[in-house]
């Protein structure tokens, strides 16, 4: 059996994931609807404590779990899922004492592409995976297989904003937005081979996203009455990170429990069968970029570089699903 610290851990990542990423999507809404701020703003706070309760987490998971196998750091064993939320939390608070340092030199952000912001959007992308990781120990309770859903639908949620811009013409974010897409349709295929499961990572991206489409606006209205902020005279009211998020997920997820069906009847390998899952899904993302968001850029090249991408995460995702699968008390150290 997984250790109990290990499981009530699991649980607190995910709390610690939700908190950062609600943070976030509220520090946006409050940039768009109101603007300045500093670092000691309530959204800063809400995803600094995330952020400090996965690190928090993470270090008392592995200072317990010494007589584990593990993974050997620094003369201590420690638990793999935990080893890479603790890194992607530790790094979330180095660059936030960069973020810091910014606000304290430049005042209030006025592009979301600053350096400090981008090294806090990687950090988080490590932080999911991490709990995602930690759940993947955990698949054998129905809880569990619920945790690996959410978590993968944060992964998803901040690979929306994780990259801006474009390069060559290519959306930089619409490649790692499919990508992530379909390494974490992979995984959850490849950790539960159930159908059924798949359609449950699309229902708890959509519950994620609802949140995500709700809080934002209600918190910023009413945190900004508390502190006498006016709302900007243009301002929409509109949940702009949850209109960053991918709304066909969803569609991916039942297109993908559909995949796992029909590869298991049909006998059809594995990682063929995923890596056309992925394909499909960057295929998606693209066409959806290129002709619903009117993008600039090059959209036959976009298409076959954002569908490449994502046949290559999709095909990734089953390799990791492999070694998530050997996640357990005994098996974390061939991790």
């Amino acid at each position: 059996m997984v250790p109990r610290r290990q499981v009530v851990g699991a649980w607190l990542l995910l709390t610690g994931f939700c908190s950062l990423w609600l943070g976030v999507a509220w520090d946006g809404q409050w940039h768009v609807d109101v603007g300045p701020d500093t670092f000691f703003t309530a959204p800063h706070l809400m995803f600094y404590f995330g952020t400090s309760l996965i690190g928090l987490t993470s270090l008392v998971v592995v200072l317990r779990s010494q007589r584990d196998p593990g993974v050997k750091v620094l003369g201590l064993r420690a638990p793999a899922p935990f080893l890479v939320a603790g890194l992607g939390a530790a790094g979330h608070l180095v660059y936030g004492a960069v973020d810091l340092w910014w606000h304290t030199i430049f005042g209030f952000d006025l592009l979301e592409s600053t350096p400090s912001h981008l090294s806090l959007q990687f950090a988080m992308q490590i932080q999911a995976i991490g709990t995602i990781m930690a759940f993947a120990a955990l698949r054998e309770t129905r809880s569990g297989l619920w945790g690996l859903a959410l978590a993968g639908a944060g992964g998803v949620a901040a690979s929306s904003i994780l990259l801006d811009g474009s390069v060559f013409g290519i959306k930089l974010s619409a490649i790692t937005g499919a990508a992530i897409a379909a390494w974490t349709l992979s995984v959850m295929a490849g950790v539960t081979r159930s159908a059924w499961w798949m359609a449950g990572l699309g229902l708890a991206y959509a519950a994620l996203h609802a949140a995500s489409f709700l809080f934002p606006p209600w918190a910023t209205q009413l945190y900004a009455d508390g502190i006498d902020q006016p709302i900007r005279d243009n301002a929409l009211g509109v949940p702009m990170v949850a209109l960053a998020m991918p709304l066909i997920f969803p569609i991916l997820a039942l297109l993908g429990a559909g995949a796992v069906r029909i590869a298991k009847q049909r006998e059809i390998a594995p990682q063929v069968a995923m890596t056309w899952l992925g394909a499909a899904a960057g295929l998606i993302a693209a066409v959806t970029m290129s002709f619903l968001d009117d993008f600039p850029g090059n959209a036959l090249l976009n298409i076959v570089v954002v569908t490449a991408f994502g046949a290559l995460g999709g095909r990734f995702g089953w390799q990791c699903a492999a070694l998530l699968r050997r996640l357990s008390p005994r098996q974390a150290v061939a991790v």
